[in-house]
């Protein structure tokens, strides 16, 4: 019986390479024209877990995958990942999926700007999704205009 040989990867490779993605999603993190500010109609939840009352709120990203969501009466974080599509949407928008009454946050794209915010789902919302006895709907919002 023969033993498999292990691949040899210069340990200084596999820094760079390292170094080099961390500093892509960072510069995309701390674009300061990624903010948005919309209007949700309805209560959502988002990849954290935490719940908002609708209202008027601003979204920005704060630092590596971590982004800001501030309203007038409630805030909190949620993780979003960083995607970047080939051509820059003309109009920005924020994407709901719900199950019933129960809305949870998905994306989030602002107008001229190629990367967009990625949510995962929460643990409510698989549940939401393991109980549902219809399939999930999208809701999309217009975004307003970049956030300050």
């Amino acid at each position: 019986m023969s033993v498999p040989k292990m691949l040899k990867v210069p340990v200084s490779f596999i820094a760079t390479c390292l170094v080099m993605a961390s500093q892509a999603a960072t510069s995309h993190a701390q674009n300061p024209n990624f903010a948005a500010r919309i209007n949700v109609p309805f209560a959502f939840q988002t990849s954290s877990g935490q719940h908002f009352a609708p209202g008027l709120y601003t979204i920005r990203m704060t630092g590596h995958a971590a982004t800001l969501i501030q309203g007038s009466n409630s805030s909190g974080l949620a993780a979003a990942l960083i995607a970047c599509d080939s051509l820059p949407p003309a109009k920005g928008k924020a994407v709901f999926k719900h199950y019933g009454d129960r809305y949870f946050l998905q994306s989030i794209s602002v107008a001229g700007t190629p990367s967009h915010l990625l949510f995962a789902a929460s643990k409510e919302e698989r549940q939401a999704q393991n109980a549902a006895t219809k399939p999930s709907a999208e809701t999309e919002i217009a975004v307003l205009g970049v956030g300050r």
